[in-house]
């Protein structure tokens, strides 16, 4: 996001079992990790990927929504009665056959966001997946109407 927007980012970097808050700039390794956005703030947790077992060409982030959600609904000014789904939010993967992240989102990410994350999680190129997981608001009304 350019400097002239009005989003705020927070950071956290994962290691050691822990969440250490960092300076939101450009990362020059691949990272994978999980966020959260609403119309002012992103906040997001990575890992390096160098950090993670691979067994596979899908390298993901152990890192869960809901063991994180305290400290993002911290950042995001959410009240506790707000539950981790409710907010926008999704999981970045690395590919390394094709040396790309999947961006897996909902329905309710702009292309700013997209573009920040790339930044932050230090991805040349990236894949975006909807993923019904992530769906917020009424489309996820829709989708287990639909069920």
């Amino acid at each position: 996001m350019p400097q002239t927007t009005a989003w705020a980012t927070t950071l956290f970097h994962h290691e050691l079992g822990g969440f250490n808050q960092v300076k939101p700039a450009r990362a020059y390794r691949f990272h994978v990790g999980i966020w959260w956005h609403d119309d002012q703030r992103l906040v997001a947790f990575r890992q390096t990927v160098t950090e993670i077992e691979n067994t596979g060409h899908l390298v993901d982030s152990d890192l869960t929504h809901d063991s994180a959600w305290e400290t993002a609904r911290r950042e995001l000014h959410c009240p506790s009665s707000v539950e981790y789904f409710q907010i926008p939010r999704g999981r970045i993967l690395w590919d390394t056959v094709h040396q790309a992240g999947i961006l897996y989102h909902g329905n309710s990410t702009p292309e700013v966001v997209f573009k920040e994350l790339a930044r932050l999680y230090g991805l040349p190129r990236w894949e975006l997946r909807l993923d019904e997981h992530y769906l917020t608001g009424e489309a996820l009304e829709e989708f287990y109407r639909l069920e």
